[in-house]
């Protein structure tokens, strides 16, 4: 029987491979950590049927809204493995959550395969509220929580006609 992975004869073999190793995964962990944390200053969103609809590409911008107007936030999700998006900050009085649901992936059968979870807000009154949420294990606790999504909602007063 052979074994899959065979020791280095030498420690320089070793040193040597290991850095092509290294070589080899740095452009996937890069890739992972180049995400800005920085806010985004152009308006956050698009429109749709009159819903403005955010998604993962709206993190730390700022979102624009009017009194009832709706907000709608989408976010991927694969609930299987017991993470799931939840509110972590928000202010009811600004911004009221309607509604939040799971629609499943569209390609049935395949395990793990992640859906979306959809967040609805009403403007309630003009202000400015923080609106933060986190992808966790529920049971594991805030030091489960492996990702963050915010925006700033800005809600105006309606317009006097």
């Amino acid at each position: 029987m052979s074994a899959i992975y065979r020791l280095p004869s030498s420690p320089f073999r070793f040193i040597l491979e290991l850095a092509l190793l290294t070589l080899i995964t740095m452009p996937f962990l890069t890739g992972c950590a180049t995400q800005s944390d920085q806010p985004n200053t152009s308006p956050a969103g698009s429109r749709e049927n009159g819903v403005l609809v955010l998604t993962g590409d709206d993190n730390n911008r700022t979102a624009e809204l009017g009194v009832g107007e709706r907000l709608e936030i989408r976010l991927r999700e694969n609930p299987t493995t017991g993470f799931s998006w939840a509110i972590d900050e928000n202010d009811r009085r600004i911004l009221a959550l309607d509604d939040t649901a799971y629609i499943p992936p569209l390609e049935a059968g395949f395990i793990g395969a992640r859906g979306q979870r959809t967040f609805t807000f009403t403007g309630r009154q003009p202000g400015e509220a923080a609106l933060k949420l986190k992808y966790w294990r529920v049971l594991g606790g805030e030091g489960s929580i492996t990702g963050r999504f915010a925006v700033t909602v800005r809600v105006a007063a309606p317009r006097k006609s």
